[in-house]
């Protein structure tokens, strides 16, 4: 449904099926008083020529270019089934950039910002800039706190790459700094982005094929309940603690290795990676649940399976995930396994899933009651994101790492991600730290890695480990 000017610089629409559920799944527990953090996009970045005053000035400035010029929607909110932006005056936009960027001192780290960032106030998204020591020029990291309701991690670094592309033209331009001295308070209003079911199905009308196709996907999905499940070492009811992440990032020459393997098997990186992670989640299981199948929701990115021409594919701020419901059944084996999880995921490159079938989806998983256990192993893959994301260059800036992770701060349940960038393959399991051990999470990535290498005859090198608490 479009926006509506509900009063003089006031704009509602009615929330999505897919924000609905997003909100009611991350504040079901308690209500926050802060934006409920579940995604931390990391990007480490150097600036060859130039200072920390110009670097931070250029920032601050593509931040505020990004909510007038590009993605209002990151100073949005939701309220009564309502989604509302505010028109801001000039004291009102600065208010806005005072809370939502801000920069570290010289010398914090980024563990320290996220930690800090877990008790922050505001409702709204944050983009903090942490300076790291360089020798010439200027170096360090940016962060994107965004809420899981308002985009996925693929569109958090859509919205970080906007930023790059801003911060690089004001450092050597004028056209940003231009637009924002012209721009007439009101006009980012025409940007804000409409639901992902009107994104996909403007015409809001589903069919009885539609829905019995929905049908047909949740059945299955039912039939493989009760599912594997991760196991615990802390007691469920305890209150979350801190958050705790282990990444392996590979060398290039082991991922474009892992490519050529997977190519020739007829599976993806993605599908062998999933694969290989359920070897590990049935190999640490709980004896008496290693007989259950696998059944969980997998998030497909449609922002880069729209068309050329959609103004959407641009746009960060808005949530691009919409639900598989993928299943495996127990005691296949790896290849067999990974053809079938790839074919699975050939359902959302389907006219109908997306085009036909979005809204059946999200009016059916509001009503279907679906059997999760509480830690569940889910699983993420957010693609090759400087090949559909975020490039490496922007102007005088050059992007040198990424990182993402969602926080889990309500409660069990794993989240595994694999992601590449610059060539090299990152897998990341975060969890909390009330509820899980590290040493399961380094048996997961041993596992994970064993795998690959015995099924597809590799040796996965691995560039940099981190195993780090926020």
């Amino acid at each position: 449904m479009s926006w509506t000017e509900t009063k003089p610089g006031h704009y509602q629409r009615p929330l999505g099926g897919a924000e609905n559920g997003m909100i009611v799944a991350i504040t079901v527990q308690r209500q926050l008083v802060r934006e409920p953090i579940r995604i931390h996009a990391f990007a480490d970045f150097i600036l060859d020529q130039g200072n920390s005053k110009d670097a931070i000035a250029a920032f601050r400035d593509a931040w505020k270019a990004l909510r007038l010029l590009k993605s209002p929607d990151i100073a949005t909110t939701y309220a009564d089934g309502y989604t509302h932006y505010q028109v801001p005056s000039d004291e009102e936009l600065e208010s806005w950039l005072r809370n939502t960027f801000r920069v570290a001192r010289e010398g914090i780290s980024t563990q320290t910002v996220v930690k800090k960032m877990q008790s922050m106030q505001e409702m709204l998204p944050v983009l903090y800039l942490v300076p790291a020591l360089a020798e010439t020029g200027f170096k360090g990291s940016v962060i994107l706190f965004i809420s899981h309701w308002r985009t996925e991690a693929a569109g958090a670094f859509k919205l970080i790459s906007h930023i790059f592309d801003y911060a690089a033209e004001l450092l050597s331009g004028s056209a940003t700094r231009d637009a924002l001295t012209g721009h007439v308070a009101g006009n980012e209003t025409a940007l804000l982005n409409p639901t992902l079911e009107d994104i996909l199905m403007p015409n809001k009308s589903t069919s009885p094929e539609s829905k019995l196709r929905i049908q047909r996907i949740l059945a299955d999905y039912d039939s493989k309940l009760p599912p594997v499940d991760f196991p615990m070492q802390g007691d469920p009811s305890t209150t979350p603690t801190s958050v705790k992440l282990h990444l392996r990032r590979y060398k290039e020459g082991a991922t474009s290795g892992l490519a050529r393997a997977c190519k020739a098997k007829g599976i993806s990186v993605t599908s062998a990676v999933h694969s290989a992670y359920l070897e590990a989640v049935w190999k640490l299981a709980d004896s008496d649940k290693r007989g259950r199948n696998y059944a969980s929701m997998m998030p497909a990115q449609v922002r880069t399976r729209l068309p050329e021409t959609s103004p959407f594919r641009d746009q960060g701020g808005w949530n691009a995930s919409q639900m598989l419901m993928i299943t495996a059944a127990t005691g296949q084996g790896f290849l067999s396994r990974a053809l079938d999880l790839k074919r699975q995921y050939a359902v959302a490159d389907q006219q109908t899933w997306l085009y036909e079938d979005t809204r059946e989806m999200s009016e059916q998983l509001r009503t279907h009651p679906l059997a999760l256990e509480a830690s569940m192993p889910w699983f993420t893959s957010h693609g090759v994101l400087d090949r559909e994301m975020i490039p490496s260059k922007h102007g005088k800036l050059t992007v040198e790492n990424i990182m993402v992770f969602a926080d889990p701060v309500l409660g069990p349940g794993i989240v595994l991600g694999v992601w590449t960038f610059a060539g090299k393959m990152s897998i990341e399991v975060h969890w909390n730290t009330a509820f899980y051990h590290d040493s399961i999470m380094q048996k997961t990535l041993d596992v994970i890695e064993q795998t690959l290498n015995a099924e597809l005859g590799l040796e996965m090198e691995v560039e940099h480990s981190i195993l780090t608490e926020f």
